[in-house]
């Protein structure tokens, strides 16, 4: 296996963690599950550890490249495992409101639920097709994640006035809003992250013509 090979797997298995996280922190979410903290904190650990790894190979692999094409891949997958490190950090963030709302007992009404599970769906897709393309090796299949792409803004803010307004109106409570607000942001960070990926293994997949 040539050294480019073997840190694309690296990256496959960063990714397949950024997923494991990110679903185990929904779980936590909608079970009230405080014990999934520390699992989910534990991969955030083999999340960094990784990243500090593969970031080290990238360094090598840059020093010893001769070939202009192989320096920009280099470049590119510095980007993508640092977008995977943020998603990780992310899913510290969504835990830690997660954690809030069980020890403060705070409840969401239906509809932010159903409207949170919306964006989370959204992006847990995102980030399992770029798992499955890095595991197969075929950067292509991203091409799937980016064919609707369109920025999630509209659903976003969208979901912050209904929210605001359920907060008017008085079903729910002020703290209870601001940790589904965070939560919200939080997600849409993670979806432009995982979109962020996809378009730079586009990238390494065109410069390997």
């Amino acid at each position: 296996m040539d050294e480019i090979s073997a840190i694309k797997k690296k990256i496959a298995e960063m990714a397949l963690l950024a997923l494991e996280m990110w679903r185990k922190t929904h779980q936590a979410f909608l079970e009230h599950n405080l014990d999934l903290l520390s699992v989910v904190l534990g991969k955030e650990s083999l999340l960094n550890e990784l990243e500090k790894e593969i970031a080290s190979q990238l360094i090598e692999f840059n020093h010893s490249a001769s070939e202009k094409k192989d320096k920009d891949v280099a470049l590119i997958f510095t980007d993508v495992v640092e977008d995977l490190e943020l998603i990780g950090d992310y899913c510290k963030d969504i835990l830690e409101r997660v954690q809030i709302k069980i020890e403060e007992r705070l409840l969401f009404s239906d509809e932010a639920v159903k409207e949170y599970e919306e964006l989370y769906r959204r992006t847990e897709s995102t980030i399992d097709e770029i798992a499955c393309a890095l595991q197969k090796n075929k950067l292509t299949l991203v091409k799937e994640v980016l064919k609707g792409e369109g920025h999630i803004d509209k659903m976003v803010d969208e979901y912050r006035r209904r929210h605001n307004q359920r907060l008017l109106d008085g079903l729910c409570s002020p703290i209870a809003c601001n940790m589904f607000l965070n939560m919200l942001d939080f997600t849409a960070a993670v979806y432009y992250h995982a979109k962020k990926i996809a378009r730079n293994l586009l990238k390494v997949a065109k410069a390997n013509g």
